[in-house]
């Protein structure tokens, strides 16, 4: 007499457009470095040291909410919406907020927000 086995509970599936937004997410964060890292004293006597400390840490969330996405899992939603948002709120306080530059954070976020059921 065979063991029943337990039924498995499969991963969802990454549909393409998530696995597309977040290699788009993932890009974004060298080539991010790529333009702040040589202009840093320039952003810096403009926008001042907490653009900077916004900007790292946005990165740092926005990296950590594209890896839930990458692995379907709710948090990632969770954490890159909140970063999407923070973004925008600083942007607006510092007065720098420009929809071209929020734009890709807010298309993932809802892309996100659509699969949310999808994802555990």
């Amino acid at each position: 007499m065979e063991p029943e086995s337990a039924p498995s509970v499969a991963a969802p599936t990454r549909p393409i457009l998530i696995t597309l937004c977040c290699l788009v997410g993932f890009a974004g964060l060298p080539v991010t470095a790529y333009y702040v890292i040589p202009n840093r004293e320039a952003i810096i006597a403009f926008n001042g040291w907490s653009f900077i400390i916004a900007l790292v840490l946005s990165g740092v969330l926005g990296l950590a909410g594209l890896i839930g996405y990458w692995m379907m899992r709710r948090w990632g939603v969770y954490l890159y919406a909140a970063m999407t948002t923070l973004s925008i709120l600083y942007a607006i306080a510092s007065g720098s907020f420009g929809l071209s530059t929020s734009l890709s954070s807010i298309v993932i976020t809802a892309i996100g927000c659509y699969y949310f059921a999808r994802m555990r």
